[in-house]
């Protein structure tokens, strides 16, 4: 910050002398969150990364005789390959099912495209009283995009018997699939819910963990590795049931995996120590672990790092521009801030303070390394939509610390219009979209379309703001820094 030069008179020296010193202005008044510190020493996280034992390792001693991972992989490519060339369509839901559930239905995309396709083009050959098939074709298909609908009477046989645990819960992991409008759907919920619960006393123990398990939190809203690693341990305790092949190579994909993923989380941890701008910006949440597994939940496969990593540093970076906008910064600064992004110079021109210099420096270099990225791959220049992505947010941050600097209560459409772009969804989308590995090269038109926020953007961007608020309403009301969807639905 400048000094400035103070002037005064003294009353014991004639009159025309003046005396002056030079001091700095008084700090401005700041604000603060009191967020806890981190929890994460990197340096130890770093340490442990590079060690080459993990607890959350499958212990592949306990799920089967060691055989090679391309043996394995080939193993179940046979498996699926005899039952796509059969037609007995429950068994051909049951593996993709399985596989699917075990986290290594990437490794046979195309095969598992082959088998739903040919299910969907044959007329539905489970029975109306084999309610679990039922359910589970019309899940696995409507989760792959294929038109399907729920035979209403299936629901109606299930009624009328309803010990039936595996149909039960069936159709329940199936009801979560529902499309606006359907009620049949909707009513299952409810049904089958309150079916199991009621059924629990009676199961026994490792079919009362599996549907404990779902009732928490259904399978479509689950994060597909976590439900991965659990249900492997899951379904290796079903030791009559179990099959050796595809338990055994599951375990060992997960752990190859996950190895992958600990690599990527340790060059963040040393990218993130170079910045310093968790000492540099001491007054903001230090988030980069959550941020990480945020990515991981969004793009888990191992061929998507680039992409997962760059999702990670960019979601941690606007957890600190969010505190610089809510929290810490002057109404001036933020304007200013807001000023330099418009123009994206790497050097601002603005007198910005030192901790946001910092911000914006990292800022410009990881958008930079993205663009620089995507023009090697796919010719294009992003600089500009990148560019445009962070002045949007900026903007959007800037509006919302004018409504509260300003004591302004915002409508309900003026808060969810703003609230699209500040969710950072468009943000985020800008950066991770060009980095995912696809067999076709983007065009800038491409690009061009998804940095115009068409209406599948603006909703996706809803949801997570919407999420968001939920989330994070009673910290927002503690502190009293900003908005949020709650605070209208009590208004009203």
């Amino acid at each position: 910050m400048a000094t400035t030069s103070t002037c005064f008179r003294t009353s014991t020296l004639p009159a025309a002398t003046v005396r002056c010193s030079s001091s700095s202005p008084p700090p401005p008044p700041r604000r603060s969150a009191n967020y806890a510190p981190s929890s994460w020493d990197y340096d130890s996280l770093m340490l442990s990364l590079n060690n080459r034992g993990h607890a959350n390792h499958v212990r592949l001693d306990q799920v089967g005789p060691a055989w090679t991972f391309d043996k394995l992989k080939a193993g179940v490519g046979e498996r699926l390959a005899a039952v796509r060339g059969g037609d007995n369509q429950a068994a051909k839901l049951s593996l993709v099912d399985m596989v699917q559930r075990l986290g290594i239905a990437y490794h046979f995309e195309e095969d598992i495209e082959c088998i739903l396709s040919s299910v969907h083009r044959k007329p539905h050959q489970c029975s109306c009283d084999d309610v679990a098939s039922t359910a589970l074709r019309f899940r696995l298909l409507r989760e792959s995009g294929f038109p399907v609908f729920f035979p209403e009477e299936s629901l109606e046989n299930l009624k009328h018997g309803s010990d039936d645990v595996k149909a039960l819960l069936s159709l329940y992991e199936a009801s979560y699939l529902a499309f606006g409008g359907e009620e049949t759907l909707d009513e299952t919920t409810a049904f089958s819910t309150n079916a199991l619960r009621e059924l629990l006393p009676s199961m026994d123990p490792h079919l009362r963990r599996g549907v404990v398990h779902a009732l928490d939190l259904p399978l479509h809203r689950r994060s597909t590795r976590l439900e991965a690693r659990w249900f492997i341990d899951h379904y290796a305790r079903d030791l009559s049931n179990s099959d050796p092949l595809l338990l055994r190579f599951a375990a060992m994909d997960f752990n190859n995996v996950q190895s992958v993923h600990q690599q990527e989380l340790a060059r963040l941890a040393r990218w993130w120590k170079e910045t310093a701008l968790g000492e540099k910006l001491g007054f903001a949440r230090d988030r980069l672990m959550e941020c990480f597994h945020y990515a991981n939940g969004i793009v888990w496969e191992p061929n998507h790092g680039d992409c997962r990593e760059v999702l990670a540093k960019v979601a941690n970076l606007i957890v600190h521009m969010d505190d610089v906008y809510d929290v810490y910064g002057t109404l001036d600064e933020l304007v200013l801030f807001t000023d330099a992004i418009g123009r994206w110079e790497e050097s601002p021109s603005e007198m910005l303070p030192e901790y946001m210099q910092a911000l914006y420096s990292v800022m410009y270099n990881t958008s930079g390394e993205v663009a620089k990225s995507v023009t090697k791959q796919h010719g294009c220049d992003t600089r500009s939509l990148l560019q445009k992505a962070w002045h949007d947010m900026a903007k959007s941050f800037l509006v919302e610390a004018k409504w509260h600097h300003g004591n302004h209560r915002p409508t309900l459409h003026e808060y969810l219009e703003n609230g699209s772009v500040s969710s950072s969804a468009p943000l985020l989308l800008q950066h991770a979209f060009p980095l995912l590995s696809m067999e076709e090269k983007l065009t800038s038109d491409s690009l061009g379309k998804v940095g115009s926020y068409p209406r599948l953007v603006q909703s996706a961007s809803l949801i997570l703001r919407l999420c968001n608020d939920s989330a994070t309403h009673s910290v927002r009301t503690a502190n009293l820094f900003s908005f949020s969807l709650l605070m209208f639905h009590r208004q009203n």
